[in-house]
């Protein structure tokens, strides 16, 4: 995917002219911003013709902590009935949880109380630009340029697509899911924020991405981990970091609460009807965390529906906050399935642990004949509870 003003490009000459709507004040005073009141939806422009939108840039202020997931984005192109972008502002540029995180990448950002994207999004008819406040606290100062280039897209040329979900609880045996979508186009990359229910838990980076594409039997692509799709390693015990097209932008290990980003935009994953990305919440799905998420990928029109995003508050606000870690147990209450879980899977850690330490020693007790740590890696959870019954009945 060649970027409108990347390096290798930068010297030729451009053949459209620049444009920029923006919040800036009709009367020429400083009043340079507009404000959107709890439960508005307000309109930032319509770009009536042709033309590629090739940078946004906000500036947000608003007594709501979680005004990063309570306010939306609503990009519409030509006149289709659900929007192709409809996401939490926070998500959208790059940071999950309503947490403002600076870093950047090669498409977007948050740096120094602002937010930017270079993302391109063409339209051949029309461009409307929507922001929706769910909040019950106004924006009070959302200041805002929109740049495009009053160009005309390729025939060829594929409509810009972002979309949010989430899952809390996520569900047990089942994939999350980033993305489904039909059409032909490819998959750009996403924002995945993953948040366990058990402090300090771990278990959640066990999961593997699926990804299938058109009529796959087999997925095309599987996964090693989840830090491994996000180019780091080993439980991210490095820290967070950002880089042009991958990054970790939060890491609180208290709250086991982790946000990536994985942009395709070196490997782009074309698809000729319809795509599937999900990953798992965890080796197996064994345990119910929360997971939400924005894709990003390009794609002809018509796409798929996105359906409305809830109100539930489940939905949209984070669970838990840094200054309330101490209340941790108090605010988030881990699930009935995931408790009765949790003792199979510490009674196996305990177990595949001690076989370590039996090998090393060179005496494995007869409780462990037939068995291998390889076992207890391999397993579902159901596979998982029948070797710890296993054993546990030969000590007995």
């Amino acid at each position: 995917m060649k970027l409108l003003g990347s390096p290798d490009s930068i010297y030729k000459s451009k053949n459209w002219k620049t444009k920029q709507i923006s919040s800036h004040d009709p009367s020429n005073g400083n009043a340079d911003y507009v404000t959107v009141e709890p439960g508005e939806t307000i309109k930032l422009g319509e770009i009536k013709g042709s033309g590629v939108i090739s940078r946004i840039w906000f500036a947000i202020n608003s007594e709501d902590e979680n005004i990063l997931r309570y306010l939306l984005l609503r990009f519409s192109w030509e006149d289709e009935k659900t929007p192709s972008v409809y996401a939490p502002v926070g998500d959208f540029f790059g940071a999950g949880f309503a947490e403002y995180v600076h870093h950047f990448n090669a498409m977007h950002g948050m740096t120094s109380g602002g937010f930017f994207s270079y993302w391109p999004m063409p339209f051949k008819e029309k461009a409307v630009l929507e922001v929706e406040n769910r909040s019950t606290h106004p924006v009070t100062h959302l200041y805002y340029n929109i740049e495009y280039h009053d160009t005309r897209p390729d025939e060829d040329t594929l409509y810009f697509h972002c979309k949010y979900n989430r899952e809390n609880p996520t569900e047990i045996d089942q994939n999350y899911t980033i993305l489904k979508a039909k059409g032909r186009g490819h998959y750009a990359g996403c924002v995945l924020n993953m948040q366990s229910y058990d402090k300090g838990s771990l278990l959640m980076l066990q999961g593997d991405e699926f990804i299938n594409v058109d009529d796959d039997e087999y997925p095309s692509i599987i996964g090693t981990g989840t830090e491994d799709y996000f180019q780091g390693g080993w439980f991210w015990n490095k820290g967070p970091f950002h880089a042009p097209y991958h990054g970790l932008t939060v890491m609180d290990e208290v709250n086991s609460r982790y946000s990536a980003y994985r942009l395709h935009i070196p490997d782009p994953i074309p698809f000729r009807n319809a795509i599937s990305v999900e990953i798992e919440h965890g080796h197996a799905n064994m345990l119910q965390q929360d997971y939400s998420s924005v894709a990003y990928w390009y794609q002809t029109e018509p796409h798929s529906g996105f359906g409305e995003i809830s109100d539930e508050e489940s939905y949209l606000k984070p669970i838990g906050t840094k200054d309330g870690a101490y209340l941790m147990s108090e605010v988030v209450q881990d699930t009935e399935v995931n408790r009765e879980r949790r003792q199979v899977i510490s009674q196996a850690a305990k177990l595949r642990l001690e076989l370590r330490e039996a090998k090393k020693k060179g005496t494995i007790p007869v409780c462990f004949d037939g068995v291998d740590e390889l076992d207890f890696m391999k397993s579902d959870f159901t596979g998982l509870e029948k070797l710890v019954n296993i054993i546990i009945k030969r000590r007995k």
